[in-house]
């Protein structure tokens, strides 16, 4: 290049070393420069939304009212879930079960699996409460002229009575200690005329193809307030059962697992199927053994889904209705901020900050009101007035004169995210009327 006397060359070249490192030095600059105007418009969304006191706290003890209900009304109702579950697994069937994997769907006396290895692997997970084998078959039971078909469940009583259920529905006699002795229900009493005391014969089929025959001595009737269960079944021994149908020691038709809460049942179940997965056994949870108990807090669920739908429009009307007023009040000050220069993306952005704040605002604190009362309520329970003629029915779903509130952190999810989405949604709306304003026309507009 040919060289000026000035040079030119030189010169260039350090003019444009000099503008690429004006360009360098000032990245950083505009980028702090952006921080500091979102900053600034987050202070003055901010202070704006307490203008108007009044106008905000309603929309935000609308949203709270809206984020309590959903949270506080399913947290009851998980734990009325919780509690009629852990009530009937306690009856019966227990949180978890492990099976020979054909029982399920082919109860026959001979599918049975060997218990020593999977109590001790039952007993070592966190959250089991207790871990007993259980045997059973159908047989008929008889006393006298009289029989009838019952389903004959050989329990280890010693275990059982520490979590069952059943001890308290024990209302003659009482409940079983030792081998040789039975608990029936009280319409299987009724229809073959025994009492507490009395003896019933029970003849079965045994593992191996012989007669299972037992002469067992009453010791106990209860009454579940179910007629099926009343009718249909018969506690005994294990050790009885053992020995009338040809079946070992260690044998079993299944284990039952109690768990500490409804929760960690299902955390052992998902476990437990995860380490017999490709063996000879199978892990069933409650929703396994009790389908009807999943099908109501599956139906219920939906049912409460609608509401909080209608909850959420309403609250987003509502909203709507409060930024119309905040555009039809500020209209002087948004042509004003045009006519300075401000764009019109900026000015919809400062009425979404706001419309953030305030959903952020009323979701917390519905949250720590219907935290705060669950917590006082975890314990001591909601008492509900029960009739006398709707005991029976409490009794058959295993729900108690009280309600315990869990809470229920996956509504706080749900809900917070809708109502979020909803409030920034129905503050957009409004927002579109701004880009028909024109600035010299919102000067002139008196509120």
């Amino acid at each position: 290049m040919p060289r000026s006397r000035f040079g030119g060359s030189s010169l260039l070249k350090h003019s444009v070393s000099t503008e690429t490192s004006r360009i360098a030095e000032n990245r950083p600059r505009r980028s702090a420069y952006a921080d500091i105007l979102v900053l600034r418009l987050f202070a003055i969304t901010w202070r704006n939304l307490w203008r108007n006191r009044r106008r905000t706290w309603l929309t935000v003890g609308g949203i709270a009212f809206a984020v309590w209900m959903i949270i506080f009304s399913r947290s009851m109702q998980e734990g009325t879930f919780d509690t009629m579950i852990d009530s009937g697994a306690r009856l019966m069937t227990g949180h978890v079960q492990i099976q020979h994997h054909a029982y399920e769907s082919d109860p026959r006396v001979d599918n049975t699996l060997l218990t020593s290895e999977l109590i001790e692997i039952a007993r070592v997970q966190p959250g089991v409460e207790s871990v007993s084998a259980r045997a059973q078959g159908f047989a008929l039971v008889s006393q006298g002229d009289r029989s009838f078909g019952a389903q004959i469940v050989g329990i280890e009583p010693e275990i059982e009575r520490e979590w069952s259920g059943m001890v308290s529905f024990v209302s003659q006699g009482r409940y079983l200690q030792q081998p040789g002795e039975v608990l029936i229900g009280a319409t299987l009493a009724r229809n073959l005329g025994l009492a507490a005391g009395d003896e019933m014969l029970v003849l079965g089929t045994a593992k191996r193809g012989g007669i299972a025959a037992l002469a067992l001595s009453v010791v106990g009737v209860f009454d579940s307030h179910q007629p099926e269960f009343n009718r249909a079944v018969v506690f005994g021994h294990i050790a009885d059962f053992r020995d009338a149908w040809g079946m070992d020691e260690d044998e079993a038709h299944a284990l039952v697992l109690i768990a500490q809460t409804v929760a960690d049942g299902e955390r052992i179940h998902a476990r437990l199927e995860a380490s017999v997965d490709g063996s000879d056994v199978n892990a069933l949870g409650w929703q396994d053994l009790m389908p009807e108990a999943e099908q109501m807090r599956n139906m219920k669920t939906v049912s409460s889904e609608i509401m909080f739908v209608v909850i959420a429009i309403i609250i987003t009307f509502s909203v709507v209705n409060t930024f119309m007023m905040v555009i039809f009040e500020r209209t002087a000050e948004f042509g004003m901020l045009q006519a300075i220069g401000m764009k019109l993306r900026t000015i919809q952005w400062q009425l979404q900050m706001e419309a953030f704040c305030i959903s952020l605002l009323g979701i917390a604190i519905g949250f720590v009101v219907a935290y705060g009362m669950i917590a006082a309520l975890a314990d001591s329970g909601v008492p509900i007035p029960v009739p006398e003629e709707a005991m029976a029915m409490y009794a058959r779903m295993n729900v108690g004169d009280r309600l315990y509130p869990e809470f229920d952190w996956g509504a706080l999810r749900t809900g917070g995210l809708v109502l979020l989405v909803g409030v920034q949604l129905a503050a957009l709306i409004p927002t579109l009327r701004l880009r028909r304003m024109r600035p010299v026309d919102a000067l002139r507009h008196e509120a």
